[in-house]
C-alpha cells in the first residue's frame, strides 16, 4: 500500500511541473511575438518616413503645415489592417494627437523636415500607427 502512494506522489509532482513549464513557455512565446511586431512596424515606419522626406512635393507640404498628400501616400504604402495619424509640429513642440486610440498599442516615429529650396522652416512629422 505504501508503494502505491509513492508512485502517486511522483505522478502528481510530474504533472505539476509540466503545468508550470507550459505556463512559462506560453508567456515567453507571447512576449517574443510582440517584440517582433514592434520591430517590424518600426522598420516600416522608418522606411515610409525616409521616402516622404526625400520627396520635394511632400516636403513642401509638411513645411507648409499640411498632411493631405502625405496621408494619401502613407495610405498607399501601409498594409491593410493598420490605421495611422500624422501630425506636423514645430521642432521644439511636443507632438501629440487626440485621434490616437487609448485602448490599442500605438507605434510612433518621427522625422525632421528642415527645408525646401525656397523655404527654411523646420518642422517635425510624427507618424502614429496601430492595428484596427
Amino acid at each position: 500500500m505504501k508503494n502505491k502512494k509513492g508512485w502517486l506522489m511522483i505522478v502528481e509532482a510530474s504533472i505539476a511541473v509540466l503545468i508550470v513549464l507550459s505556463a512559462v513557455l506560453i508567456l515567453v512565446s507571447r512576449q517574443d511575438v510582440r517584440e517582433e511586431v514592434s520591430e517590424d512596424v518600426g522598420a516600416i515606419q522608418i522606411r515610409i518616413l525616409n521616402l516622404i522626406s526625400k520627396n520635394d512635393t511632400l516636403r513642401a507640404e509638411i513645411i507648409g503645415g499640411g498632411t493631405v498628400e502625405v496621408d494619401k501616400r502613407i495610405d498607399l504604402m501601409l498594409s491593410p489592417g493598420w490605421e495611422f495619424v500624422t501630425k506636423v509640429c514645430n521642432v521644439g513642440d511636443v507632438c501629440s494627437s487626440g485621434d490616437i486610440p487609448l485602448d490599442k498599442e500605438v507605434y510612433t516615429k518621427e522625422t525632421l523636415v528642415t527645408s525646401t529650396l525656397e523655404n527654411y522652416s523646420p518642422k517635425k512629422l510624427r507618424f502614429f500607427v496601430w492595428r484596427r
